[in-house]
């Protein structure tokens, strides 16, 4: 069971990253709400305070992760 919580908060956090890529405010309060669930995963698994930092420290992880995968290119000319 711990394995299936970290698998879907490990998703939702992909998923919240990719809706902050559109600057509409739906998107932006799904991503919110989907974070939120995912802060609840990691802390199903770590408890409390380990799932609050884990959570955090992975929604950073995979913004990164999310930025360099699908980032534009920036060309100087």
């Amino acid at each position: 069971m711990t394995t299936f919580y970290l698998a879907v908060a490990c998703i939702l956090l992909l998923i919240s990253s990719l809706l902050l890529r559109k600057a509409n405010t739906v998107s932006r309060f799904l991503s919110l709400c989907v974070f939120i669930i995912a802060v609840m995963c990691f802390i199903a698994v770590y408890g409390a305070i380990g799932g609050v930092f884990i959570g955090v420290a992975a929604a950073l992880l995979m913004g990164l992760v999310t930025a360099f995968a699908l980032g534009k290119s920036v060309s100087s000319n």
